[in-house]
């Protein structure tokens, strides 16, 4: 009886909620150990090896002039990556810019060159990476590409606002060791490339999944290849420039419209970028200034509703009151580029900025100092209506029509 007894209280005692509640406590205590001791470990080995968060090993190797392609799936903030390739390779002329002008390669430059595109996304964060620049280094000459949505409000509501350059996107956080898992869930990765560190599959010329995968991503010189696309690894986001049209009709992101009576472009904007001129040019740096262009169909469909991007068309004019020389590119027809030579609606592949080069060349002699004019000429000539000059050290795939045009691609070997 006294065994029978015991039984019950016992059977009773467990089923009391505090005890569920120590039992669930242990339970989930051994789960994170079991997931400090292998998952996170495991996942601190596999962003090493494939170099995600591994800035300072790729700027090294790009800045020894060993070729690597530093393409990261962690982050798309690039100002700290680019910082730090800059104070190692202190170039004598840079591009900078949005992500608009990443496809300026320096193959076609006779002195020291840098591509510090995608680093500003409007004035003020402009203004704060070239003062970061020019505390590490100064350039002889400058190439400035401008996009015009940088000069409204909507976009930046202050443009004289202090907002200085961001930095520690690449670090080992909580965040970033989930990340590897997180894209083996959706998708991003295959349960091949999370073993790959096993495997020993991973290239030690590329950093980032991105660059490890499909050859994505800036070069030694600090320019973007967007190689995936380009030879039809990965279909096209903006398919046809479908995206980029519904933005310029439904008047979203960057394409927005101003409404009628508003003055545009801002004065207070114009004023702005007046003065981070100024401090180039009172530096003794050359600069040359360009409005970035946007694909044909993407320009034709925004001059039909002209009034509705006055920040566009009245850009160049507004500027030139100002004092500011500046070129207007924004219409690709300027340059001879046709939409095969663009990676999506308002992103000019590799051709569209050598065009671009050879204008700004033709605008200003001095900028013939830094630029081999007849490798720009015969690759324009050779790879016309083409995103990408071939180069075996990023594949060996040609380029497709990708966005499906008609475009006639050369199938030729990469040289």
């Amino acid at each position: 009886m006294r065994f029978f007894t015991r039984k019950k209280e016992m059977s009773t005692r467990l089923l009391e909620p505090g005890a569920y509640l120590v039992f669930a406590v242990k339970i989930l205590l051994g789960a994170l150990g079991v997931l400090l001791l292998t998952v996170l470990p495991y996942s601190l080995f596999w962003l090493w090896q494939s170099g995600d968060l591994a800035v300072e090993r790729a700027v090294e190797t790009q800045a020894r002039g060993d070729f690597a392609i530093f393409g990261s799936g962690i982050s798309q903030d690039f100002v700290d990556y680019k910082l730090q390739l800059y104070a190692k390779v202190r170039p004598e002329i840079v591009a900078i810019g949005s992500s608009r002008v990443m496809q300026f390669r320096e193959r076609c430059f006779a002195r020291k060159f840098l591509n510090m595109g995608g680093v500003a996304g409007n004035l003020p964060v402009l203004r704060s990476t070239l003062d970061a620049m020019l505390a590490i280094h100064k350039p002889e000459a400058v190439i400035l590409g401008l996009d015009f949505w940088w000069f409204m409000p909507t976009w930046n509501p202050n443009p004289f606002q202090e907002e200085p350059p961001t930095s520690g996107s690449y670090t080992y956080s909580l965040a970033n060791l989930k990340k590897p898992w997180d894209w083996l869930v959706t998708g991003k990765i295959s349960f091949a490339d999370l073993l790959r560190p096993l495997t020993g599959d991973f290239r030690s010329d590329r950093f980032g999944i991105m660059a490890q995968q499909t050859d994505d991503g800036f070069a030694t010189d600090g320019s973007w290849y967007n190689t995936a696309e380009s030879t039809g690894q990965k279909a096209p986001f903006d398919y046809q420039f479908r995206d980029t049209t519904s933005q310029v009709l439904n008047g979203s992101k960057a394409f927005y419209h101003v409404p009628a009576g508003l003055p545009a472009p801002s004065q207070a904007h114009l004023d702005a970028f007046a003065e981070i001129s100024c401090r180039l040019q009172s530096r003794g740096i050359r600069t040359f200034v360009f409005i970035a262009p946007l694909s044909d169909r993407i320009y034709q469909i925004m001059r039909e509703q002209k009034e509705k991007y006055p920040h566009l068309f009245g850009l160049a004019e507004a500027l030139h009151a100002r004092g500011l020389n500046v070129l207007d590119l924004s219409n690709p027809r300027s340059l001879g580029a046709n939409d095969c030579e663009f990676i999506d609606g308002f992103h000019g592949g590799e051709i569209t900025y050598l065009r671009v080069l050879r204008s700004l060349c033709d605008q200003w002699s001095a900028l013939l100092a830094y630029v081999q004019i007849d490798k720009v000429n015969s690759a324009i000539a050779q790879w016309k209506g083409h995103v990408l000059v071939p180069d075996s050290r990023v594949t060996s795939l040609w380029e497709t029509d990708f966005m499906h045009f008609g475009c006639k691609k050369r199938k030729q070997a990469a040289k």
